[in-house]
């Protein structure tokens, strides 16, 4: 009942696995600063080993409200993120190329997994950076949590955070395991029914038989 994977659901998944190299390439998240004497407006880009843009504005500016300097060399998770990746693309085109149902089922579940345990620890640095703040900071101001996801104002500051081109090459990627699934469940109720079917009409012509006898 579960062997080999249809065709085109391992088209699929290797479709998904090549789908997840974008993500070493483009930011996956980014923040945007902006206010009156910043017209221009900062940014700053997360990729997966990597902070690139106005960090070193940003942490001035940080400096005055007593957060942490945001410092690339202290977050371990971009050492972890890539290979993750890796680890992800390589076993997806295993299971695309050898796998079965059981198997697509573990790799889906090891991507949703890894997946909230990053959006999870990118939260937690996020309330870290807001509620472990300096106590002789020359702006008081009470704990906080900067948002993940949208738009906010922040004393002057209007500020944006979205997820960027790398997180949405992982949601494709992940999307197209879910088609894969769907299709694979889809094909096996097909074939279960048929199976009903077929013992449905076994037992009528065997009635049809015993009665003729």
């Amino acid at each position: 009942m579960y062997g080999k994977l249809q065709q085109i659901s391992r088209v699929l998944i290797v479709l998904s696995a090549i789908s997840l190299v974008p993500a070493f390439m483009a930011p996956l998240w980014s923040y945007g600063f902006s206010a009156p004497q910043y017209p221009e407006g900062l940014m700053m880009w997360i990729y997966a080993n990597r902070i690139t843009g106005r960090v070193d504005l940003i942490n001035e500016l940080n400096h005055y409200i007593g957060m942490h300097e945001i410092v690339e060399s202290e977050f371990v998770e971009l050492k972890i993120i890539p290979v993750l990746l890796v680890l992800l693309i390589v076993s997806g085109l295993a299971v695309g190329l050898f796998g079965g149902l059981r198997s697509l089922l573990a790799w889906l579940g090891f991507f949703a997994i890894s997946g909230l345990a990053l959006l999870g620890d990118f939260y937690r640095w996020l309330y870290v950076y807001g509620h472990d703040l300096d106590p002789h900071a020359a702006i008081k101001i009470p704990p906080f949590t900067p948002h993940l996801i949208g738009a906010y104002m922040f004393l002057n500051f209007h500020i944006m955070a979205w997820p960027d081109w790398g997180a949405f090459a992982m949601m494709f990627s992940f999307a197209l395991g879910g088609v894969a699934l769907v299709w694979e469940l889809a094909h096996l109720s097909a074939q279960a029914s048929l199976g009903i079917s077929r013992t449905a009409d076994a037992d009528r012509k065997e009635r049809s038989q015993y009665r003729l006898g």
